[in-house]
């Protein structure tokens, strides 16, 4: 079932694009995606995306290593001593090397494992409904998702902008 997804502007200047940017933002309209063929640092200011949670997924990956080792090191200790020279069984020093090993292996396996849940990957929906090759040449983008009373407001504000032209993105939602 195909519905009206929201409205695209295409621009052929970026200060255009921008400048719909800000003015769609300041009437609390949703910016679906920004299209563009080179990276533009305004709109990161303008559109803002969120932090990212593979952060998190490498510190409990990291964490999660770290202990793993460390048990390890202990557990592998209990089993079998081995007395050297009169020193303790469970030192400190020589547990750290299997505890920053396995720290550092979980971390970057489950940074990994993250980037590829977060971004979605392998792509079943790619690319967006609302891109166009043009996008990746010479022309910007600028998808506004919203409410169907919205859009209509979101058209006049990227018709006020500049934009070359402005059409209804139709099919399934993302």
């Amino acid at each position: 079932m195909t519905a009206r997804l929201g409205v695209l502007g295409h621009f052929a200047h970026v200060d255009a694009l921008v400048a719909a940017a800000r003015t769609l933002e300041a009437r609390g309209l949703q910016i679906g995606e920004v299209f563009s063929p080179v990276p533009v640092e305004e709109l990161i200011h303008v559109v803002r995306p969120g932090r990212s949670p593979v952060r998190f997924v490498t510190f409990v990956g990291g964490a999660t290593g770290l202990v793993a080792g460390l048990a390890l090191a202990v557990l592998t200790t209990s089993v079998w001593d081995l007395v050297v020279s009169g020193k303790p069984l469970y030192g400190i020093p020589p547990y750290m090397v299997p505890g920053f090993e396995l720290t550092i292996l979980l971390g970057a396996l489950s940074t990994l494992l993250g980037l590829l849940v977060f971004s979605r990957l392998p792509a079943r929906r790619f690319p967006a409904p609302a891109w166009r090759p043009a996008f990746g040449v010479d022309r910007f983008g600028l998808w506004v998702r919203g409410p169907e009373e919205r859009l209509e407001e979101a058209r006049a504000v990227l018709a006020e902008a500049g934009a070359l032209e402005v059409e209804d993105v139709e099919g399934e939602a993302p």
